[in-house]
């Protein structure tokens, strides 16, 4: 296969979001709309004292379409609550106002999209204005008015294409997952420095790695907005909620593996449980919903890619959204045909284990 494809296909859909970002719309209400505004998303304005910018006190959530429709937009928004609760931030509308500012927001840009593209839809809630940088206290009860933003981004189905044949390489960072007992992983918020410096060292071993952390006790937690799958004896394995985020899409493949009789158990899982395994894949809600794994740290894992398991359950995902959660559907011939070659080179290498250094 071609070197640098994905990279190519990563630069054609920064630059497709560069010209959609001249056109689209945002909500946003804050000390500076006070009343809430849709505004040019280029325009929108943000203050250098918001407390989303300058700790990080904020809660967000990540939603998407499929072809062109919002899908489970409530379920993201439940788990947006349950954040600002712990948080001890109201945002003012209820849940059902906020999912109508989401879908006003999507409806409003999803014109501009082609057939083949959908949105990313993100909302967002800070604590807002309060006081100089400088100032680590949370304002007092009734001072301060948080600052809430909905806005979208492009979510295209080829980058699902390239890892569904190829897989993604997954790399543990020598740092570990903040623990729970600092503050709990399923609280979903933007103070996401360890998933940063994570990422960063990850991309120091293969530029198009992902970070996959494990938690204090050396157990796998999750990887930088996914969560971690894998079969083994014929089960389906995943890290129990302690230390990590519940997605979604995490929620959707417990829901399907039971329809479908697939065996599923939530456990301690060691690096080792990664390397030795049938097949593994990650959920994510970008580029998302399944990517199958190809290597951990450098070592080819699994049987076969994607493996049967992962093809069952990529297949009830597609019948649940409407679309093929693949992204082969977005690919010419020309791409299939190259990309098939490299699954089937890379599968006859995993069999006889060729990629092992030594």
């Amino acid at each position: 296969m071609k070197e640098g494809w994905i990279e190519k296909e990563r630069v054609t859909e920064a630059g497709r979001e560069r010209e959609l970002e001249k056109k689209r719309t945002i909500y946003i209400k804050s000390d500076l709309y006070p009343e809430g505004e849709f505004v040019p998303e280029l325009e929108a304005r943000l203050s250098v004292f918001d407390r989303g910018f300058s700790v990080g006190d904020s809660a967000y959530e990540y939603a998407r379409t499929y072809g062109h429709k919002p899908f489970q937009l409530d379920r993201h928004m439940d788990r947006m609550f349950s954040s600002l609760k712990v948080q001890r931030i109201n945002p003012g509308p209820d849940k059902k106002e906020f999912c109508g500012l989401c879908e006003e927001v999507t409806k409003r840009n999803i014109s501009l999209l082609e057939k083949y593209e959908d949105y990313n839809i993100v909302f967002e809630v800070t604590r807002g204005d309060w006081g100089w940088h400088g100032r680590r206290t949370p304002p007092p009860e009734g001072y301060g008015i948080p600052t809430l933003i909905v806005k979208n981004n492009l979510n295209d189905q080829k980058l699902c294409a390239y890892y569904y044949y190829a897989g993604v390489h997954v790399v543990t960072p020598s740092g570990r997952h903040v623990s729970p007992q600092a503050w709990d992983a399923k609280i979903k918020t933007y103070s996401r420095l360890n998933y940063v410096m994570a990422d960063l060292e990850a991309r120091l071993v293969d530029p198009g790695a992902t970070a996959l952390m494990l938690d204090e006790s050396g157990n796998l937690s999750e990887a930088i907005g996914a969560n971690v799958w894998l079969v083994m004896d014929g089960a389906l394995m995943t890290p129990t909620d302690r230390n990590i985020l519940r997605g979604q899409n995490r929620n959707n493949i417990i829901s399907l593996a039971k329809k479908l009789g697939i065996p599923y158990i939530e456990k301690d899982l060691q690096p080792w449980h990664l390397y030795n395994c049938e097949e593994a894949f990650l959920s994510t809600t970008y580029p998302g919903p399944m990517e199958p794994i190809g290597r951990f740290n450098g070592i080819m894992i699994g049987n076969e890619l994607p493996g049967p398991v992962t093809k069952r359950l990529a297949g009830a995902m597609s019948d649940l959204v409407g679309i093929d959660v693949t992204g082969q559907d977005r690919l010419s011939n020309e791409e299939k045909t190259e990309l098939e070659k490299e699954r089937a080179r890379l599968n006859e290498e995993r069999g006889v284990m060729a990629h092992i250094p030594y």
